[in-house]
């Protein structure tokens, strides 16, 4: 892929010697900024998530009302991803970032200022999580464009690795825990906490080298960009096919293990509390581990074929939950399936950041965003309804083959692989350039915009 001259960055393939590939990423500037600034905001975020909840339920004392500040948090998150990732793809996405840590800089500190006024209600809550919500919408793409042009291409799947690592160990395990320490003290304190960590990674961005504008066709319309992206993505055999199969599984199978795990562990197997506690435990540090191990894995020659067979095997790990008796069988799901789709996910990122073109990244990963999140809320429902139906057990013997099933297919397919043909060839040209699209699969060839 030929990358940005104008970055500055030394991205030389000689550069990234045999050793850790933490350590070699550690040695560059710019993604040891960004992953200093990330890893304090993931840890921010893991404080809010509990701080905002605890916030809601003080203030409206309704489970119900918690529900909507979830939705309307949600909600623009999934409208605006499309537009999200066409802003992406017409302005720096170092700005784009420092602009939305900013914005949900201040939008804590209002809170936090309307907390201790008293001046607080639900409908400033509302507000806040729809304002929130939209600027993720602009920061999650953004990240995914980022991060090819500040990181040598050999050190992608460590970046890429690092960012869930960061997530799941200060997001989802140490922040909560001291997000639950300090809101028991005070809850605008645990809020003021998470401004500051956005302010500590607005503050990295802000010391980063300035990065390229995204070229783009003068004149196009908001509309006709995202349509391209769209298109691109639709045309894109490798990304189409991959999304269709990953969004099943996801709708079907993962978005549901938080739900449906407590629940046969508490209904059937007739558990503690305490058991459903370390399961979520055990699932976070499972977590942690496959982003250890992916931090330092090499791009796979036929990546597609790894990275389905490493998501497949995921998916069928489900199937102990139809056969298991006690808790620890339970655990095995987790504990297979948590470090397998970190590893996927960083394969997955990867190939976006290095076959996708730099200027339709924004917008490719929005989709790939959109397809996620949308699908997610609506397994929830159908898992719930189908579970009740046919019981938990049942529910995952059958869902289990469902999501395998597409992974299966594309392991087997020739045309899908096909991107992966000169890698394995040991070809000199493994991607193409940023500035075209992939051989064979022009979006101009044909009208299929949306």
């Amino acid at each position: 892929m030929v990358r940005f001259p104008s970055a500055r960055i030394n991205l030389r393939s000689s550069s990234v010697k045999k050793k850790l590939a933490l350590v070699q990423l550690a040695k560059h500037r710019e993604p040891r900024l960004l992953v200093t600034g990330q890893t304090v905001s993931q840890f921010g975020d893991g404080v809010a998530l509990v701080a905002l909840t605890l916030l809601v339920l003080d203030t409206t004392h309704s489970v119900s009302k918690l529900a909507w500040f979830s939705a309307a948090r949600m909600a623009p998150l999934v409208v605006f991803l499309l537009v999200g990732g066409a802003i992406v793809d017409r302005f720096s996405r170092r700005i784009l970032l420092l602009i939305s840590d900013c914005v949900r800089a201040v939008l804590t500190a209002v809170l936090v200022v309307l907390i201790a006024t008293g001046h607080l209600k639900f409908f400033e809550l509302i507000v806040f999580a729809v304002l929130f919500g939209t600027f993720d919408a602009v920061f999650m793409p953004a990240m995914t464009a980022l991060t090819p042009e500040i990181v040598p291409e050999e050190l992608l799947p460590a970046m890429n690795a690092v960012r869930p690592l960061s997530n799941n160990l200060m997001g989802s395990m140490i922040g909560p825990a001291v997000g639950g320490l300090i809101a028991a003290v005070s809850t605008s304190w645990a809020i003021g906490v998470d401004c500051g960590t956005f302010l500590v990674s607005a503050s990295a961005l802000f010391l980063m080298k300035p990065t390229p504008t995204p070229r783009r066709t003068p004149g196009s319309s908001m509309l006709s960009e995202i349509k391209e992206g769209v298109r691109y993505v639709r045309q894109t055999r490798w990304l189409r096919t991959g999304l269709l199969a990953a969004g099943i599984g996801n709708a079907v199978l993962f978005s549901s293990m938080s739900v449906l795990i407590p629940f046969f562990l508490i209904h059937t197997l007739h558990e503690s509390k305490v058991v459903v506690g370390f399961t979520f435990a055990v699932s976070g540090l499972a977590a942690v581990v496959g982003a250890l191990i992916a931090s330092n894995m090499k791009t796979p020659r036929r990546r597609i074929r790894v990275m389905w067979c490493i998501w497949t095997l995921a998916s069928l790990s489900a199937l102990v939950i139809a056969f298991a008796t006690h808790y620890w069988e339970v655990l095995c799901f987790p504990i297979i399936a948590e470090p397998m789709l970190v590893l996927g996910n960083v394969i997955w990122e990867s190939m976006m950041q290095t076959e996708v073109p730099r200027d339709l990244l924004g917008r490719a990963s929005s989709v790939d965003w959109f397809v996620s999140l949308a699908l997610a809320p609506m397994g929830i429902v159908l898992a719930g309804f189908l579970a009740t139906a046919w019981g938990v057990r049942t529910y995952f013997f059958v869902m289990s083959l469902v999501a395998a099933a597409p992974g299966v297919w594309i392991i087997l397919s020739r045309k899908i692989n096909e991107i992966d043909q000169d890698r394995v060839k040991g070809s000199a040209v493994a991607a193409p350039s940023p500035a075209t699209f992939p051989r064979d699969e022009n979006p101009s060839s044909q009208n299929l915009g949306i």
